[in-house]
């Protein structure tokens, strides 16, 4: 009998077990999945310039080559975008696959603007979009999402929010805005640019101040 129990609660402990993550296995563990940008819920506000003379892009020409585009550079372009190093973890696992099929269902027609915006009430926004995520090639561990507020031309800024979050529950464990200023040459560089800078701002201080917060 006692073996019967001892293996029920080996069994429950399984099943419950990858689900008890915390925000301090964020700055722990070795192990993410890296999600990518998420777009379902930002505006791109200003016109959004192609360059070399050709017309401004349109939110159908945002949402299914720039979106992809930005994603992908991330993966293609480490050395800039260094997730590990910035993050500083052991490995991680790059699956866009939800978040794709995230910025694909945005509405075109919705999504630019010539007037600022921001989230209204940032952390609901954030856990509204984590708890939509489904799919995706890991079942459990910590992963991690861009969630895009906004490009905003005017100001040459993009706003995120840093998201960590348990896989297996769709709980965020931690979230935190960061700004970047844009630059570069044509739009996609120019975009990619306010990324990489977010990328330097948290690797520059701002892990170590969310870390220390944690630590104690």
């Amino acid at each position: 009998m006692k073996k019967i129990l001892l293996s029920i609660a080996l069994i429950a402990g399984s099943l419950t077990g990858f689900a008890q993550n915390t925000a301090k296995d964020v700055f722990s563990k070795d192990d993410i999945v890296w999600y990518g940008l998420d777009f379902s819920k930002s505006k791109m506000i200003g016109q959004f310039d192609q360059g070399a003379g050709a017309a401004p892009a349109s939110g159908s020409d945002l949402r299914s080559k720039y979106f992809p585009g930005w994603n992908m550079l991330i993966l293609n372009e480490p050395e800039k975008y260094n997730i590990k190093a910035t993050f500083r973890k052991t490995n991680v696992f790059n699956d866009l696959s939800v978040v794709e099929k995230n910025n694909a269902k945005v509405d075109p027609d919705n999504l630019m603007s010539y007037n600022d915006y921001k989230f209204d009430k940032p952390a609901d926004v954030v856990s509204n979009v984590i708890s939509g995520y489904s799919g995706g090639d890991k079942k459990d561990g910590i992963g991690l999402v861009f969630v895009v507020e906004y490009f905003n031309k005017t100001e040459q800024k993009a706003s995120v929010y840093v998201t960590f979050f348990d896989i297996a529950t769709k709980k965020v464990l931690f979230t935190e805005h960061v700004s970047g200023k844009a630059g570069g040459i044509g739009m996609r560089n120019y975009w990619a640019g306010a990324i990489r800078n977010i990328f330097k701002e948290i690797d520059g201080g701002e892990y170590k101040t969310w870390k220390a917060s944690y630590s104690k």
